[in-house]
């Protein structure tokens, strides 16, 4: 099983790094946790939010020279790109951007009704935890690579700066959550979309690196309603800062990093199998950090995709796992 140190001592200084991230104000926990830790690096940070008193307070709390808001809606493509123009005018470079927007809204979908209350209905129930955590998602990433490509490869072909692109997924990603609908599918498609990218984008937009941060339950208010559930059932919380360390942490992990390790007494064995996917995990000095789901529990970290190509023979079979 793999394991990630987001405080390992090979892991890089980012001082001086130019950062865009979407949901810094305060409303998530997690997006003012995440300015605060990017200033305490030494970053100038510009972030968008659509909560201006909660990101009035950010700022106050680190300094208006190297913390920006721009006043923006995650769901809108020109909003997104306002947030990297703001940055390319100022600074004309662009060296982590973090997507962490996200909501969870229910909204009438799946509530039990009969036939005639469906054919009744001329609209259907709102797609915003879509269109934020999804849709908002892919324009994010979609205009990051290119400002983060850009100007990046200096003579000789040498590449400048490590760059990252880490998006904010979570648990429900990956593992069923009853009655989560519209949130789990899009938490669920930010995991297909770090597998669509994680192989061609280090390629197509030269040393851009793609990981997901996957929180367990962060102690933030999007989720009070559900936190006793949770706690309940045995589950320790992460706070805002815990997440945000991680995602500083994917930021900071330059090629042949040694802040990834085994743990063989969790799960012994899994090393031993051979990767089946297009990943090639023991080149350090190739991968870095990228196209890892990083699974975010009481502030340890656990990367999810490595260990499933390396059991796929397993959970799959031998025969099915050869042919795909």
């Amino acid at each position: 099983m793999a394991r990630f140190d987001p405080q390992h001592v090979s892991l890089l200084n980012i001082g001086d790094s130019v950062v865009v991230l979407t949901d810094g104000g305060g409303a998530s926990g997690i997006g003012a946790a995440l300015v605060r830790s990017l200033f305490a690096q030494d970053c100038v940070v510009i972030f968008g939010d659509l909560d201006e008193e909660n990101a009035k307070s950010v700022i106050a709390e680190t300094s208006p020279l190297r913390v920006r808001f721009v006043r923006s809606d995650a769901r809108s493509n020109i909003d997104n790109l306002s947030l990297f123009e703001v940055a390319w005018e100022a600074y004309s470079r662009v060296d982590h951007a973090i997507a962490n927007a996200g909501v969870v809204k229910q909204g009438g979908w799946f509530d039990r009704a009969c036939v005639d209350e469906i054919m009744a209905m001329k609209m259907p129930p709102p797609t915003l935890t879509l269109d934020v955590n999804l849709t908002g998602m892919v324009y994010f990433a979609h205009i990051a690579c290119t400002f983060l490509a850009e100007g990046n490869i200096g003579p000789n072909g040498m590449i400048l700066r490590d760059k990252r692109l880490p998006l904010l997924s979570s648990l429900t990603g990956w593992k069923e959550t009853p009655r989560r609908f519209l949130y789990q599918a899009s938490k669920h498609g930010i995991l297909g979309l770090l597998r669509a990218m994680s192989l061609c984008i280090p390629n197509f937009y030269k040393d851009v690196r793609v990981n997901i941060i996957s929180p367990a339950m962060a102690e933030t208010r999007m989720v009070t309603k559900w936190r006793d559930t949770y706690l309940r059932n045995g589950s320790p919380p992460d706070q805002p800062e815990d997440v945000a360390r991680a995602i500083v942490g994917v930021c900071r992990a330059r090629p042949g990093t040694q802040a990834v390790w085994y743990d063989e007494l969790a799960a012994p064995g899994v090393k031993c199998s051979p990767s089946v996917g297009g990943m090639d995990w023991d080149y350090t000095m190739k991968r870095g950090v990228t196209g890892r789901n990083m699974f975010v529990q009481a502030g340890k970290c656990y990367d999810i995709e490595e260990g499933l190509e390396q059991t796929e023979n397993l959970w799959l079979g031998n025969e099915a796992s050869d042919i795909v």
